[in-house]
């Protein structure tokens, strides 16, 4: 192979076999997030939508000018086609001209219902900045990304037409009926294709394409298409495993780094590849190879690139909620598209969304949000991650569909069920303007729900104690296991008490049992819902401090006692001597967002959960607060005195209202101990306590 073409492998080896050392020696790679909005288009979701909205997206300084330069192409590209689609099941196909030289082709008219036999193209768009000419139909200004040229190229047979499905090309993006109607259509053109082809994209342009090891002509050339296998077959084929292998793991560093764009990452391609036939050839540059030896080259000993693409094979048909959450962190240059790139995918293939680009994305994601809420029977699609949830044109009761929570970590492992019974929610004209959010569509969501309390004291994170910050702890030997503990227990307690002013002596206005619960809290923090507190709790008899070090413990508890006139039952020292076990660990988290335990605290606090512990960063910024009736519960930092704690029917937590004149915002989800079971809805079945509407904007 000519030097220059071995180059940029040897490059690639090079920036790999440091990355490997630095792993080796313990030095993390941090690679940050991308914004949606950052992220390069894809291939269908580029092809089927419109500009984004100005008021959706917050783009880069450049952004708005690759807009319009994108939106000149869409015009000038559109005078390629001299024939509307029938917008029943009508396509377009695309025939490559056979042979070398600049790329020809043709455009064939044609139906679902009986269509000719075709392959069909699932790739990313690539960089928008590059475009190359290609001749459709004689006309020889058709415009495309350099990397889908690139794909064309190696897809073109030598002696024969190929008859492709390219979204780019068969779907007329000047067309807004066409586009939408396109949507609808898109996985039953991927399931009716002959074949699908995945193009990853260039990797050694000089590279003249592989032999097919296996091609003949005699043969169906879908069973026969790639040009080597897993094994001694890569082996032998100038040890393509270790070249593909280094040039999938550059493309991984580069989309993380520099808003690169990979196959793997986009949202459209999940229905692309889930709707296939047969498992898709994948092309990388010059080779084209199976599914199987693609999915080996994406998995390592401690990573798989690929576990979605894997489920959906085996199990088809999801929830649309599901697929939401489940695909969270794949990428998508229009908002709209979090929701159409999936509907496809939707249980039963029909849902009430019918793609529209041509509503603001705040609308689309209020119908997606309502309908999700009335098909799962739950509000808890509006607890996410989010900690602000004012501003980017939504609501703010509509989620952040990149920020979902799994719901069954939102019920919990305990089985939150706070609103117990069928969501009450309709979308109605909002009167007046929200002054906390920015939504163009003047709707509002009307919630039914029961009034719990008003936030009357809040601690924040500076009136929390300080963490052990030297780790320093006073082991006690049991066998071979030693028990660290703080060498002060019972600080956040006091501290916390302190804050909110809770006055233990009076009794709550409502038959509800007022636990101090702070132990409780502090579990729900950090552990997210994948553990159980009823377990925990459980657990502490078996966990054997020295009687000393219990005495000691008791001892705390009976001076916050009568400093707070607090009665201090079974339940709540056992809440107590819990809070003094994790308190360290919760504060270190609190305050620095990370706590890596030694081998010893790992096992007292994780007991056999062995794996090490990890708060989900849209967690951490959660505070204390009390309601009127002395109620302590754990909310979103952004709460305040004042905000109102309430209990929608169909939500598994409580939540956070704040007032605004005519309507109220969503602050977030709590937890309050004392009413997680239902306890309130079961009052208002009873007649003790009434529910009423709540305006949210």
């Amino acid at each position: 192979m000519p030097e220059q073409r071995l180059r940029p492998m040897r490059e690639v080896r090079s920036l790999f076999n440091f990355l490997g050392r630095r792993s080796k020696s313990g030095s993390k790679l941090v690679f940050p997030a991308l914004k949606e909005s950052q992220t390069p288009s894809v291939s269908t979701q580029d092809v089927l939508e419109p500009e984004v909205s100005q008021e959706a997206v917050e783009a880069p300084p450049d952004e708005a000018q690759m807009r319009q330069d994108r939106e000149a192409v869409k015009a000038e590209n559109a005078k390629v086609y001299n024939q509307d689609l029938d917008l029943e099941n009508g396509i377009r196909l695309l025939r490559i001209k056979p042979g070398e030289g600049p790329l020809r082709a043709s455009l064939e008219y044609a139906s679902l219902d009986e269509p000719p036999e075709y392959d069909a193209l699932s790739y990313c768009w690539g960089a928008q900045q590059h475009m190359e000419p290609v001749t459709v139909d004689a006309k020889d200004d058709f415009r495309l990304s350099r990397h889908l040229y690139a794909a064309m190229l190696r897809l073109r047979r030598p002696d024969r037409e190929r008859v492709i499905w390219i979204d780019i090309i068969c779907v007329n993006q000047a067309n807004i009926s066409e586009r939408n109607r396109s949507v609808q259509l898109m996985w039953k053109i991927y399931a009716n294709a002959n074949r699908i082809i995945v193009w990853v994209g260039e990797t050694e342009s000089e590279m003249p394409t592989c032999r097919r090891l296996f091609a003949d002509q005699s043969h169906d050339e879908s069973q026969l298409v790639w040009c080597t296998q897993p094994g001694l077959a890569a082996l032998e084929h100038d040890h393509v495993s270790k070249k593909l292998g280094d040039v999938l793991q550059l493309l991984e560093w580069q989309s993380s780094t520099n808003g690169g764009d990979v196959w793997w990452k986009r949202l459209w391609v999940i229905q692309e590849f889930s709707r296939a036939k047969h498992h898709p050839t994948v092309y990388v540059g010059p080779h084209a190879i199976s599914w199987t030896f693609f999915a080996q080259l994406m998995r390592t000993e401690t990573h798989d690139r690929l576990p979605l693409f894997h489920h959906l094979r085996s199990r088809e048909d999801q929830s649309l909620l599901q697929l939401l959450f489940m695909a969270k962190d794949f990428y998508c240059s229009d908002p709209r598209d979090r929701i159409y790139a999936l509907l496809g995918l939707v249980k039963g293939g029909q849902t009430t969304i019918v793609p529209d680009y041509s509503e603001p994305v705040p609308q689309v994601y209020e119908d997606a949000t309502l309908y999700l809420v009335q098909s799962e029977h739950n509000l808890d699609v509006l607890v996410d991650g989010r900690l602000e949830r004012d501003g980017g044109g939504y609501p703010t009761w509509v989620p952040h569909f990149t920020q979902l929570r799994d719901r069954a970590l939102v019920q919990s492992k305990d089985g939150y069920e706070a609103g117990r019974g069928e969501p009450n929610v309709s979308l109605v004209p909002a009167k007046s303007k929200c002054s906390a959010c920015t939504s163009a569509t003047g709707r509002a969501l009307k919630m039914r729900a029961i009034p719990f309390g008003r936030i009357v004291s809040r601690a924040t994170e500076n009136t929390l104690p300080a963490q052990d910050s030297t780790h320093r702890t006073i082991l006690t030997r049991h066998g071979q296991v030693q028990k660290p503990e703080l060498s002060r227990p019972l600080q956040t307690v006091d501290q916390v008490f302190e804050e909110l002013k809770i006055d233990f002596g009076k009794e709550p206005t409502l038959p509800l049992d007022r636990s101090t619960g702070i132990g409780y809290l502090i579990l729900d923090y950090m552990f997210g819902g994948t553990r159980s507190a009823v377990d925990e709790y459980a657990r502490i008899d078996h966990i054997r401090l020295d009687d000393a070090k219990r005495q000691r413990a008791i001892r705390e508890m009976d001076k916050l006692a009568e400093k707070f006139g607090i009665h201090l039952t079974a339940a709540r020292k056992l809440d107590m001597m819990l809070t003094a076990i994790w308190e360290n660990a919760f504060l270190t988290v609190r305050h620095k967002a990370l706590y890596t335990p030694d081998d010893d605290t790992r096992r007292l606090l994780l007991g056999d959960h062995q794996e090490m512990y990890h708060v989900p960063a849209k967690l951490r910024r959660r505070d204390f607060f009390a309601t009127a009736d002395g109620f302590i519960g754990m909310a979103p930092a952004t709460l305040e005195v004042g905000d109102e704690v309430i209990v929608p029917f169909g939500a598994s937590r409580p939540f956070v209202v704040r007032s605004h004149g005519d309507h109220y915002v969503l602050i977030g989800d709590a937890v309050v101990p004392g009413i997680m079971s239902g306890q309130l809805m079961n009052l208002c079945k009873e007649g003790t306590v009434e529910a009423k509407d709540y305006l949210l904007k």
